[in-house]
């Protein structure tokens, strides 16, 4: 087991914390060799900050915003292994560990979910739009209980 990043919409987000489970098949990302081996790390904690950061630009591109929820479990290889993409489903709410959000007020956000919009993972990952992103606004950390407030931006 690890952690898992997996983005989601505060419709799923509200929806897995009422139902308590997310049992649809979803992308989630993790610190995975292929993922270490494309980023060039050993070091546990970078391959993790790594990982989230590709789930949010994973979310960014398919959802529009970075909402990620950490989760300890397991998936299966899916998409580009040096991206540490996995496949999971049937996630309990009592397992996120923790949920990774924008300050709302970031001014690079609307470019940045603007063009990476509807791009694939690669492409997003490259956009300057979403680099500046990356480069100038970290993800907050919030509770899983703070669930609802999340939801309401």
């Amino acid at each position: 087991m690890s952690l898992l990043f997996v983005p989601v919409t505060p419709a799923e987000l509200a929806a897995w914390a009422g139902d308590g489970r997310l049992d649809q098949p979803r992308p989630a990302f993790s610190a995975t060799a292929g993922l270490r081996a494309a980023f060039d790390t050993s070091d546990d904690e970078d391959a993790e900050h790594i990982a989230l950061l590709v789930a949010s630009v994973a979310g960014l591109a398919a959802h529009g915003v970075r909402l990620i929820a950490v989760v300890e479990g397991s998936g299966e290889p899916s998409g580009d292994p040096d991206f540490g993409e996995l496949r999971v489903a049937g996630l309990a709410y009592s397992a996120v560990e923790a949920i990774f959000a924008d300050d709302a007020a970031e001014p690079t956000l609307p470019a940045a979910a603007e063009a990476a919009r509807g791009l694939s993972l690669a492409q997003a990952w490259e956009d300057p739009a979403v680099v500046a992103l990356l480069e100038n606004a970290d993800l907050l950390w919030h509770g899983a209980a703070e669930w609802g407030a999340l939801i309401q931006k």
